[in-house]
């Protein structure tokens, strides 16, 4: 097809819109004269103020416990809110209002399914257990390390400065002399 022929169409179907919306003449009654009569009159004014509260939730508070461990928990989200508003005008003779009107928005979330709370639960005393017994094992082998360390510096005749402040660090070892072979065998040598 040839494009400046579908520009041609586009261009006359739009002419044909623009036509409908504005071109086309609008046809209304005539109407009966008016007579006014004096008379009084009223006028009203006032003020409309739309506020909204909008809430917005998010994801249920999770908890960390380390080791890629996390569960989410059921929660409470309180939002105070407070608005307020001020009319004045230009009169001297009339007043200003204050409007304030504080509030607050509650909404409690939780988890629909209970089993998984309860696994999650259970996952996580078991990685509190292991985090013990690994801080447990890790306090024994810096004692053994202690007291091997120590017990080799005592017996080479090497220790702090009694005004040191590590001097404390190997006061609980205590190095027991090794019976030799002929202390061992004298006993039983004085017997005969």
């Amino acid at each position: 097809m040839d494009s400046t022929r579908n520009y041609s169409r586009i261009g006359y179907q739009l002419l044909i819109c623009l036509y409908a919306v504005i071109g086309m003449p609008a046809l209304a009654e005539e109407q009966a004269p008016v007579t006014n009569i004096a008379g009084p009159s009223a006028s009203s004014s006032g003020s409309v103020t739309n506020q909204a509260i909008q809430i917005m939730n998010g994801p249920y508070m999770t908890n960390t416990y380390g080791s890629g461990v996390s569960c989410q928990g059921p929660s409470l989200n309180v939002s105070p809110f407070v608005y307020g508003t001020v009319n004045g005008s230009n009169d001297i003779t009339k007043y200003q209002t204050h409007n304030l009107n504080p509030g607050v928005s509650a909404t409690v979330s939780f988890p629909l399914d209970g089993t998984l709370q309860q696994l999650c639960k259970e996952r996580v005393r078991v990685n509190i257990e292991r985090q013990k017994a690994e801080t447990a094992k890790a306090r024994l082998d810096f004692e053994l390390v202690r007291l091997l360390k120590c017990g080799e510096a005592k017996k080479a005749g090497v220790d702090f400065h009694p005004d040191s402040p590590y001097a404390g660090i190997c006061a609980d070892v205590v190095v027991a002399r090794r019976q030799t072979s002929k202390q061992v065998s004298s006993p039983s040598s004085s017997k005969k």
